[in-house]
C-alpha cells in the first residue's frame, strides 16, 4: 500500500480493498495473500468474523452455547491473521463511487474521515435482519432475534427471564437452542412457517440429501428443545405484541383462534437478506429475488458486477457461512485472473461444484422458510416506517395521493429518512406500492441511495485528513 500526500489531505491508495470481514472477506483475504497480493480490509466491527462468527477470537459464550461452527470460524480467523493483509477494524465505509482507475471510498477510523482509491473492489459486507413488521413491534421489550444473538455472542448477554421467540427461519431455533445451553431457555416458539412447507424436503428428495447437514441439525436442536419442555407452537399466522408503555403480553392467532401469552421480552425473526446500501451506491442493478423475498444486485458466473467489482457471500445472495468462504475463494481466484497473474482453473472447478451443491440445499431452504410477510394483510394501524412512525394506513394514504414510486413516497411522508436510513422500512414500502399499485416489485423498485451510508458527524467530515 502506497500514499500520495498533499498539504492538507492524504488519498490513501490500495490496489484491493474488501469491504467486510465476515466468512467471505477472510476467504477473500487470505487467498489473496497467499498470491502474494496485500489487500486493505475494512471491517465495521473491532474483530474479524462477521456476524456468524462474533467474537470468535475471545468468544463472551462456552463452547456449549456457539457450538462446533465457532471451530471452524476460528480456523479461518487463525488463517487471516497469519497472512499478510492490512486490517482495518472498526472503519466504517460511508461513501463509494466509481473513478477512472476504480473505486472511490471515504472511510471513517478513529473519528477522521480519510479517502481511499482502489483500483479492484471486493463487497462482503453480509447481511441484515429482515424487518418484520406487526402490530407493536416498535414497543420497549420488543427486538430482533438476531440482535439478541449478538449480545450473547460479543457480551455473553441473556435475558432475565424466559423470552418469547416468534417468527420463522432457522435462527428462531439457534437462537432457543443457544439459551437452552446457557441454562436460560425461552418461554416458547411461536412459529409463522406454514405446515404445508414443513413437508417440502418429501417432495423435493435431490434437495433434501444437500440439505441433510442443515435438517439434521435443526431437527436436533428442535428435539433437544422438546425434551426440554420448550412449547413449540405451530400453525401461527398472525402476531401482535401488546402493552402500553413497553411489552405486557404476546397475541397470536392459531388455527383460526387468538391467544395470549404474558410476556416482557419478545424476539421476532423473518430471516436475513442482502444489505443493499453500498451496491446500490454504486448504482448497480438490482432484482427482485422472490424466493429470498429481497432485492440483490445482479453479478455474473464470476461473481462480478462489473469490472474490477466483486459482490460476494450473502451481499449478494443469502447462501450461509460456507458458501460465502467458496464465494470468498473464487472471488479471489477471479481477481487474480484479471490480473492475469495466477491460474487455478482445477481449484476453481471443485469450488464450483461444492458451491452448486450447497445452493441446492440453500433453494429447498428458502422454499421452507420463505418469509411470513403479507404487508397488505396488516392492521392499517401498524408501523411500517417505525422511524418516522409511519403506519401501514398513513403510507397508503400518499399512495392514494399520487406517490408512484419510493422517492415519491419518501418525499410525501418522510418514510426512510430516519436514523437507519430507510434499512428497516424500505423493502416493505416496496412491497406495499406494489400491491397498491398492482405491479411487481421490480416494476416499483426502490428509493435513491445517498451518502452517507453509515452514520458519520459534521465534525469527523471536516477533520483534516492528513495522515
Amino acid at each position: 500500500m502506497n500514499a500520495t500526500t498533499s498539504t492538507t489531505v492524504t488519498t490513501q491508495v490500495a490496489e484491493v480493498a474488501i469491504v467486510g470481514a465476515g466468512p467471505a472477506g477472510l476467504a477473500a483475504a487470505t487467498r489473496l495473500a497467499q498470491a502474494g497480493i496485500t489487500p486493505v480490509v475494512f471491517d465495521l466491527n473491532a474483530s474479524p468474523g462477521g456476524q456468524i462468527y462474533r467474537q470468535v477470537e475471545a468468544p463472551q459464550a462456552g463452547a456449549r452455547i456457539t457450538g462446533a461452527d465457532y471451530r471452524r470460524g476460528r480456523r479461518l480467523v487463525e488463517a487471516f491473521r497469519q497472512a499478510e493483509i492490512d486490517y482495518r477494524p472498526d472503519s466504517r465505509v460511508w461513501w463509494v463511487q466509481r473513478s477512472d482507475t476504480g473505486f472511490s471510498l471515504g472511510v471513517l477510523r478513529d473519528g477522521v474521515s480519510r479517502t481511499w482509491q482502489v483500483r479492484y473492489l471486493m463487497l462482503c459486507h453480509g447481511a441484515m435482519e429482515r424487518p418484520f413488521p406487526f402490530p407493536g413491534w416498535q414497543l420497549p421489550g420488543v427486538m430482533n432475534a438476531g440482535a439478541a444473538q449478538i449480545l450473547l455472542k460479543q457480551g455473553g448477554l441473556v435475558p432475565d427471564g424466559p423470552p418469547v421467540l416468534a417468527g420463522s427461519g432457522p435462527l428462531l431455533y439457534l437462537l432457543g437452542w443457544q439459551y437452552l445451553q446457557a441454562g436460560h431457555p425461552p418461554a416458547c416458539i411461536l412459529d409463522l412457517t406454514p405446515r404445508r412447507q414443513w413437508w417440502l424436503p418429501l417432495r423435493h428428495p435431490r434437495r433434501t440429501w444437500h440439505a441433510r447437514g442443515y435438517l439434521a441439525k435443526g431437527l436436533r436442536m428442535m428435539s433437544m428443545l422438546k425434551r426440554a419442555g420448550i412449547a413449540i407452537e405451530r400453525d401461527v399466522d398472525a402476531l401482535e405484541a401488546v402493552g402500553k408503555t413497553s411489552l405486557e403480553a404476546v397475541r397470536y392467532r392459531q388455527r383460526g383462534h387468538w391467544r395470549e401469552r404474558p410476556a416482557t421480552l419478545l424476539l421476532s425473526h423473518a430471516g436475513i437478506m442482502p444489505e443493499t446500501q453500498l451496491t446500490r451506491a454504486l448504482e448497480l442493478p438490482h432484482r427482485w429475488n422472490a424466493a429470498q423475498r429481497s432485492f440483490a444486485p445482479l453479478r455474473g458466473e464470476t461473481l462480478a458486477a462489473s469490472d474490477g467489482l466483486w459482490i460476494v457471500g450473502d451481499a449478494a445472495a443469502i447462501g450461509g457461512a460456507a458458501n460465502a468462504v467458496r464465494e470468498g475463494t473464487l472471488a479471489a481466484l477471479a481477481l487474480l485472473a484479471a490480473r492475469r497473474s495466477h491460474a487455478a482453473e482445477g481449484e476453481r472447478e471443485s469450488l464450483r461444484r461444492a458451491r452448486a451443491r450447497d445452493l441446492q440445499a440453500r433453494r429447498l431452504l428458502d422454499e421452507m422458510f420463505r418469509p411470513p410477510l403479507d404487508i397488505a394483510a396488516l392492521p392499517g394501524e401498524t408501523l411500517i416506517c417505525r422511524c418516522e412512525n409511519l403506519s401501514r394506513d398513513a403510507l397508503e394514504r400518499a399512495i392514494v395521493q399520487g406517490a408512484r414510486g419510493p422517492n415519491q413516497l419518501k418525499a410525501f411522508t418522510r418514510c426512510g429518512m430516519g436514523p437507519c436510513q430507510g434499512r428497516q422500512c424500505g423493502v416493505n414500502a416496496s412491497l406495499l406500492l406494489a400491491h397498491c399499485l398492482g405491479r411487481s416489485p421490480d416494476q416499483v423498485g426502490y428509493w435513491q441511495v445517498r451518502p452517507p451510508l453509515q452514520t458519520i458527524t459534521l465534525g469527523e467530515l471536516a477533520t483534516p485528513n492528513t495522515t
